[in-house]
Order: C-alpha cells, then sequence, then structure tokens
C-alpha cells in the first residue's frame, strides 16, 4: 500500500541495505522523530488538544544540532535535476536499512516553521494564510545566518538555475495539505528561493515502513524534564505510549 501511494506521487522505490543509521527518521506523519547520531533531536506530531494543530519539539542540546551540521558536507547534491537515486545517494548512505521512496520535487507548496520559544513549533494545517502545503521543518538556524550564501543562491536563481534543498520524511504525504518534513539540507537555499518568491525544489526522500509512530522515549529524549514542554507534549505521549501496549 505505501509503495503505490509512493509510486503515484512520483518517487522512485529504492531499498538501503547498507546505510549506517547515523540519520533516521521513524514513525509516522504526524508522529515522527528525527535521530542523529543515534539520539533524537526533533519530534512532531499533533497535539491532541481538540483541535488539528501541530506541532514540533527539537532537543535543547545544540550539539545534536552541530552533529548534524558536520555531515552536511556529506549531503551535498548538484544543482542538476539528474536520477533522484543518484543525487541522493550520500544521504542514502546514511539512512538506516529499509525502504525510501526519492524524488525531485519542483515547484513545491511549502510553509516553514522555525522552531521559537523554549525550541518549539506550532501551526494549523489548511489556514489560509501561512500554512498552506507540506510544513518544512528546519534543522538549523532559521533565518539561515550567512547571508552571502543567500545573496549567491538568490543570483543563480534569478538566473535560471533551481538547487535542490533535501527534505527527509518518516512516509509520503497522504495529504500535502496536512504533513510534515525535514529539512536536512540546504536552508540558504531555501531562503533564497523565499527572497525571489519562487516556488523551491527539492529533493525528497520518504521512509518506507509500517505506519507506527516514533517511540514514547525520543519524545521524552526532547522535552528532557522541561515541565512546559512535557505539558505540550502530554497527549502526544499518551498516544506514543498507547500503541506500545
Amino acid at each position: 500500500m505505501i509503495t503505490r501511494l509512493a509510486e503515484s506521487l512520483g518517487y522512485q522505490v529504492v531499498e538501503v541495505d547498507d546505510g549506517d543509521g547515523t540519520i533516521a527518521v521513524g514513525g509516522h506523519d504526524g508522529a515522527s522523530a528525527l535521530r542523529v547520531g543515534w539520539k533524537p533531536v526533533i519530534v512532531e506530531g499533533y497535539t491532541g488538544s481538540g483541535s488539528i494543530d501541530r506541532f514540533a519539539i527539537r532537543a535543547k542540546d545544540p550539539a545534536l544540532r552541530t552533529s548534524l551540521r558536520e555531515l552536511r558536507g556529506r549531503l551535498q547534491v548538484p544543482a542538476v535535476d539528474d536520477d533522484p537515486v543518484e543525487l541522493a545517494e550520500p544521504l542514502l548512505r546514511l539512512l538506516e536499512p529499509g525502504d525510501y521512496g526519492v524524488r525531485t520535487w519542483h515547484d513545491a507548496n511549502v510553509h516553514i516553521e522555525p522552531f521559537g520559544e523554549n525550541e518549539t513549533a506550532w501551526w494549523y494545517p489548511y489556514e489560509p494564510i501561512g500554512t498552506e502545503g507540506t510544513a518544512v521543518i528546519p534543522t538549523d538556524s532559521w533565518p539561515p545566518p550567512d547571508d552571502e550564501a543567500v545573496e549567491r543562491y538568490t543570483d543563480a536563481i534569478e538566473h535560471g538555475e533551481r538547487p535542490l534543498a533535501v527534505l527527509l520524511r518518516s512516509e509520503p504525504p497522504g495529504d500535502e495539505q496536512d504533513c510534515a518534513a525535514f529539512l536536512i539540507d540546504g536552508h540558504h537555499k531555501l531562503a533564497a528561493y523565499r527572497r525571489n518568491e519562487i516556488a523551491p525544489h527539492f529533493l525528497d526522500i520518504a521512509h518506507l515502513a509500517d505506519r507506527h509512530p516514533c517511540a514514547p522515549d525520543d519524545l521524552r529524549a526532547v522535552t528532557a524534564g522541561d515541565e512546559q514542554l512535557e505539558q505540550s507534549a502530554a497527549n502526544l505521549l499518551r498516544y506514543l505510549e498507547r500503541d506500545r501496549h
């Protein structure tokens, strides 16, 4: 079923049998976790507040984000639109073994949900202004701090280039208006697309697995005993724990 969905959305299905698991995404959309160096960095999901609001929580330990930043040199993809599986190969080698869908996603309809106070991001899907399309969750500073790099990409995009930022998501989008994806690489590219008011282009990688939510311990790791975060995530945690029984 999930393979057919992926193929219908333009993903090529590839089996990763030799990935080392340095980067991993687990769970399903609405209850997923991004892990880097085998440690949870971000968990996203529904608040379970009786509304449809969604949120993401990022671990406060800056060393975890630094470790992903250091990996980005191994994730660079060329600007040329070529075979998406070949473009994704550097990242596929870092993922845990399993099946993945890979596509180049052109003129994507997305909104960006950066982390704010207490390392949280909140949004409502389907809002008429600001949250149309896929929620892109940055894994580094947003907006990106290197304005010279943004300007270089801005100029390139103005001259017709379409560089690919890299997304990793827990499953193919069943509803493109209500789903989330982690921005693994390409923060400056995405900022340049926004500066040009041009829809971005992505190398989009989706995990193809059984629809189980991420582990409760992933959420506990990112809340790390913070009472405010634990309260915000309480309903999501109950859902994750219930699935384990």
